[in-house]
Formats: C-alpha cells, structure tokens, sequence
C-alpha cells in the first residue's frame, strides 16, 4: 500500500519548492526526501514541476531531517536554473 505523501511548501527566488519526507523501510529509521521545485501557486504534483529529484546519497535519522536537506537541495535547484 502506497504511503501518502506529506509536501511542505516554501518560496524561494520566484519559485515554489516542494519537499516531503520519504521514509526508506517500515521501521522509519531512515528517511529520504522528494523535492519538486515548480510557479508559485502550483502544487506539488508532478505534472507542475520545472524540475524535481528524489533524495541524495545520505540517509536522514528523521523525516525532519530529511525535508531540512530536500529544502537545501531545492534552494540549490533554483539557483542552477538561472546559470
């Protein structure tokens, strides 16, 4: 059964950025995130999305933690589309 997503939502430089936490087993001791970076205004889903990347090499000890790091990477996303 698929587990529901939970998107988070900040602005940066004119654009949305979409992160939610992705838990990598049952246990939820270790956590990837799922960033979507899109126009304000837009969801999160992903026929909006300018550009998106699911996790990193890390593992994160909390979803917290992971959607800290998915927000960074979004930041970073951003800034590369104005290169």
């Amino acid at each position: 059964m698929a587990q529901e997503q939970h998107w988070q939502t900040e602005a940066y430089k004119g654009f949305d950025v979409h992160v939610t936490a992705l838990p990598h087993d049952a246990s939820g001791t270790l956590w990837d995130y799922s960033v979507r970076v899109a126009h304000p205004g837009d969801d999160a889903s992903s026929e909006s999305e300018i550009t998106a990347q699911s996790g990193d090499d890390a593992d994160y000890p909390t979803d917290t933690a992971a959607v800290e790091a998915g927000f960074i990477k979004g930041y970073t996303m951003v800034d590369e589309l104005f290169k």
